[in-house]
């Protein structure tokens, strides 16, 4: 952390705010509450955000940020990012400081690091808490409270003045921007038969399986009489597709969508979700949308449990779990059992509690 609380006399006078959260979409939907703290607390700075490309749509239409800055994944040596560096650099050059009042750097990481300097003297970093991970994951040793991660996001802080809220993430749609009301177009949940089901993961122990997600499929149609819409990115169209073609039933397909706003706008229209833990998670709960999340190699523990909203997790306990802070290729014991013991029916039963 290089921070000198001094060096800003006047916290109120503060013109500019550069926040930093390049990936992945889970992690930047969790930066948006402190987003808004930070515009609720200083509403006359200018706030950007810097973000990996794929997922600047988190804050395209956010009213809260002056700048949406997107960068490829490769911060340095990358022309392209380098002219974007550039372009941040002239933003703020006639800003008193010659450069942002306040940088917060919620990835932590050499990329982020690389992008941050020389754009400002005042840089504070989330804390990455490696060890309570390693003790988590290698010593079972679980934390005695959960923190969740937006919580975590507002650690570097804490010695600032800062308007603290509980409100979940956002996702704006176009037409919320102009309104100026964030889901005032949303309809009520309770009218819709639309049940959503994510079943993909950017890592396999993350991914409850096909065969379990078509049977819940399945008996959503033909038992509970709902409709069954797929959603996911790119990455899902394969497990998608496995899915529809194990259960047996008519699904409405909006997989393999790359626009983050035709998701969010699909979720609108459904009741509720059956998710992995994955990025389509946090961007359910940012919609607002009742959540049941199934959980394998990860656990609540480390602070990605949905945020602000009505949610179960179907989780099965084996003594190998966690086996890691963010998933695996594959089960490291091979038999998957905090996975393969979830069975539909206990997914079905925390669905009929939730709604």
């Amino acid at each position: 952390m290089v921070f000198d609380t001094a060096k800003i006399v006047n916290f109120a006078s503060m013109h500019s705010i550069l926040v930093i959260r390049l990936s992945s979409l889970g992690d930047v939907v969790l930066a948006t509450p402190l987003v808004r703290q930070l515009h609720h607390t200083y509403p006359n700075a200018r706030i950007d955000v810097a973000v990996a490309e794929r997922f600047a749509d988190v804050w395209r239409f956010n009213p809260r940020v002056a700048n949406v800055w997107s960068l490829e994944t490769a911060v340095t040596g990358n022309p392209r990012t380098d002219e974007t560096k550039i372009a941040m650099m002239e933003s703020v050059s006639d800003e008193v400081t010659g450069g942002y009042d306040l940088i917060v750097d919620l990835q932590n990481n050499l990329r982020s690091s690389a992008l941050a300097r020389g754009l400002g003297s005042n840089v504070v970093r989330v804390p990455k808490h490696r060890l309570e991970k390693l003790a988590l994951v290698w010593l079972k040793k679980t934390p005695r409270t959960i923190v969740p991660i937006v919580a975590r996001y507002r650690k570097p802080l804490e010695n600032l003045p800062l308007v603290l809220d509980v409100e979940g993430g956002e996702v704006w749609l176009p037409e919320e921007r102009t309104q100026g009301v964030y889901l005032s177009a949303q309809p009520p949940l309770a009218a819709s038969r639309r049940i959503a089901l994510a079943p993909g993961a950017h890592h396999a122990t993350k991914r409850w399986p096909i065969a379990k997600f078509a049977q819940a499929a399945r008996e959503l149609t033909l038992t509970h009489g709902f409709e069954v819409v797929l959603v996911g990115g790119p990455a899902d169209v394969e497990i998608c597709n496995a899915v529809a073609n194990a259960s047996g039933v008519n699904v409405v397909r909006a997989d393999g969508s790359r626009s983050i706003e035709a998701t969010a706008r699909t979720l609108d229209s459904c009741r509720t979700i059956i998710t992995n833990d994955s990025g389509v998670m946090h961007l359910a709960a940012a919609r607002r949308l009742p959540i049941v999340a199934i959980f394998g190699s990860t656990v609540r523990e480390l602070g990605f449990a949905p945020y602000a909203v009505p949610f179960r997790i179907v989780e099965h306990d084996v003594a190998c779990r966690p086996c890691s802070h963010i998933g695996r290729s594959s089960c490291p014991k091979g038999h998957f059992n905090c996975m393969n013991l979830i069975t539909p029916s206990q997914v079905l039963h925390s669905l009929t509690s939730l709604i």
